[in-house]
């Protein structure tokens, strides 16, 4: 920008310095502002211990009777072999005491068998559920758009034709282009049975007729006379002579010599025409027309063809029209003695044209590019492989807990006594199988045993030796039972009570628990009972209640109090829901001693001061934050 010369220069620098000071300032004291207010903020805070819970796994409601007869009963069983039964009838056995052994090299290879069925069923959900990608991402045939032909050309009007069509070509024709030469040919508009002249061919190779006849001089009527001296006539000479030269005489006397009688004129002889290439093995020529007695007068041409040699071509067109298609022609060369055929030759196109899909046959398929489904196809076959992958996670869950059985088949191939008592029977096998019955009895006789049923999805969480709570609804007593046997097979029936958090429609196993102190029991009397089932996680990992948790951009973060004593926005990785309002923090960002501030309202930021740790520690004397002796 130009600027005069008395413009003030110094106060615009003045100006923009003011400006980019007061800009700083701007932005400076906003900085401290946001600081200063969280630096003065101040925000309550709670021990991570006191907001937070401890998961030990699912808990499972159940209804069981207690009796005071309890009896071990050993079915047999196809898939397993027993390699030894180490009790007979009549023994005294206690809880715990070996009673037989299944053979383990069948049961292990029935776990192999279960594991490679497992493999395959989660294979089949893999490519299941590739296929569900790859149809997602399949475009749907598409009908391709087939443009509207085109109207034909209004067909351009051809020019009259000019030239003149000749069936026979003399030399009076006359070309309707060219100049004779090799590259620019006279050119002849023809008939296919067209004849070529004498005289044509003659000026076309550039050679006179050695036959022609030379036109005659006319000779005067001489005098009569009394002594009538014969004059010689002109004789045409067909050749030269040689002279000879006559001795001097001294009187030289002229003799009378005799005149000779003229050769007859020679007479044309008649040649027949031709056509195409017969001109090339014999030139012949057209009958010359004669008339008897007195010749007639030929009139004189208007057109005659220079003397050769030079090059004619010869061209038959569609409707004998010069401004139509070549349908042949030929070509003479006088100076060559040649004829040459030819044709017309159509160039190619430098650019390849695409049929025209229009007039195409509609039994044909035409490539379009993309897929062969349609929308509704793709749409449909998306809906039945989302069916089949459905299908085949259960089918993966099934093979999961068919394998997990085959291992509690393999673990408890050694048969123990569940109850204190005596042996009552024992029988073969075959006898039992055929009579459904047990092929061995273990009989009670002391304590109170809880027999109820569990929900296959407990299957390898509940054990052998796990305790179980029992209630009783007649006098309001807790009962602690240890679990002594789960049955390998499923009952017949479900008629037992659960709580409704698995599935109804599964198998249930009744399994079988010792109460030691069976104080108030009768036999006979109705339990609730609550099975804990193991957690697959640690049990002392973290559940943080929810309302502690915040997002945005980042993840979840909690305000952590750090060293400073004031919180810190620290980013978390979370883990399951449990009871609906504890969630599972699976990073190491956080412990139990910990203290974390609720992540909203005006005071919850990052930088805070950190208001309420002191009354959870030094002021409790001795008391923790949940209200525990420390």
């Amino acid at each position: 920008m130009n600027l005069p010369a008395n413009f003030p220069l110094k106060k615009v620098i003045i100006t923009v310095v003011s400006v980019v000071i007061v800009i700083a300032l701007i932005i400076t004291g906003v900085t401290v502002a946001v600081n200063g207010k969280a630096a003065n903020a101040t925000v309550d805070v709670e021990q991570v211990s006191n907001i937070s819970t401890q998961y030990w796994g699912d808990q499972s409601s159940t209804y069981g009777n207690a009796t005071s007869d309890f009896v071990q009963e050993l079915y047999p069983d196809k898939e397993k072999a027993i390699s030894k039964i180490f009790v007979k009838e009549g023994d005294t056995v206690k809880i715990g005491d070996t009673l037989l052994q299944y053979d383990t090299t069948k049961l292990q290879l029935k776990v192999e068998s279960k594991e490679l069925e497992e493999k395959k069923k989660k294979y089949e959900l893999e490519q299941a559920e590739k296929e569900l990608t790859k149809l997602q991402n399949t475009a749907p045939y598409v009908e391709p758009v087939i443009p509207e032909p085109e109207p034909e050309p209004t067909p351009t009007p051809v020019p009259e034709s000019q030239a003149e069509l000749y069936t026979e070509i003399t030399e009076h024709s006359k070309p309707f282009k060219g100049a004779g030469t090799e590259k620019d040919p006279y050119v002849f508009l023809c008939t296919e049975d067209a004849v070529l002249t004498k005289g044509f061919l003659l000026k076309l190779l550039g050679v006179t007729d050695p036959r022609a006849t030379p036109t005659p001089t006319p000779t005067p009527t001489p005098t009569p006379s009394a002594e009538p001296t014969a004059q010689p006539s002109e004789v045409p000479t067909a050749a030269p002579q040689p002279m000879v030269t006559p001795e001097p005489t001294a009187e030289p006397t002229t003799a009378p010599t005799e005149a000779p009688t003229p050769a007859p004129p020679i007479e044309p002889t008649e040649a027949p025409t031709v056509s195409g290439m017969a001109w090339f093995k014999q030139m012949t020529f057209t009958k010359t027309n004669e008339t008897g007695g007195e010749s007639v007068p030929t009139p004189e041409p208007d057109f005659t063809l220079p003397d050769g040699p030079f090059v004619a071509r010869f061209e038959v067109h569609e409707q004998d029209n010069e401004n139509l298609p070549l349908v042949k022609g030929w070509q003479m060369d006088g100076d060559k003695i040649s004829a040459g055929f030819f044709n017309e030759v159509i160039s190619e196109p430098d650019d390849i044209q695409m049929p025209d899909l229009s007039y195409a046959d509609p039994g044909i398929s035409y490539d379009t590019g993309g897929s062969m489904y349609t929308a509704e196809e793709l749409q449909q076959m998306i809906a039945d492989k989302k069916q089949q992958i459905q299908d085949l996670k259960l089918n993966v869950k099934q093979a999961a807990h068919d394998l997990e059985k085959a291992k509690l088949d393999l673990e408890n191939a050694t048969i123990k006594s569940t109850v204190n008592g005596v042996v009552k029977s024992l029988t073969d096998l075959d006898t039992a199988m055929s009579t459904s019955s047990p092929f061995l009895v273990v009989s009670g006789g002391d304590g109170f045993y809880i027999t109820a049923s569990l929900n296959e999805s407990l299957l390898g969480k509940v054990h052998v030796g796990d305790t179980v709570m029992a209630s009783s609804w007649e006098n309001g007593q807790m009962y602690e039972a240890e679990i002594v046997q789960i049955s390998d097979f499923p009952n017949d029936n479900s008629n037992y009570y659960y709580d409704g958090s698995s599935n109804p429609n599964s198998s249930t196993y009744q399994f079988t628990a010792r109460i030691a102190d069976a104080d108030g029991l009768k036999n006979g009397m109705g339990l609730d009972i609550t099975l804990q089932a193991a957690s697959d996680n640690a049990s002392n990992a973290i559940y943080l209640f929810k309302a502690y948790i915040r997002s945005d951009d980042g993840g979840k973060y909690v305000l952590k109090v750090g060293d400073d004593n004031r919180v810190h926005k620290t980013y978390i990785k979370t883990g399951k829901t449990i009871y609906n309002q504890y969630l599972e923090i699976k990073s190491d960002t956080l412990t139990e001693e910990d203290y974390v501030a609720f992540p909203y309202g005006t005071s919850a930021m990052d930088g805070a001061k950190a208001n309420g740790m002191e009354e959870n520690t030094d002021e409790n004397d001795g008391i923790d934050a949940r209200g525990l002796d420390a």
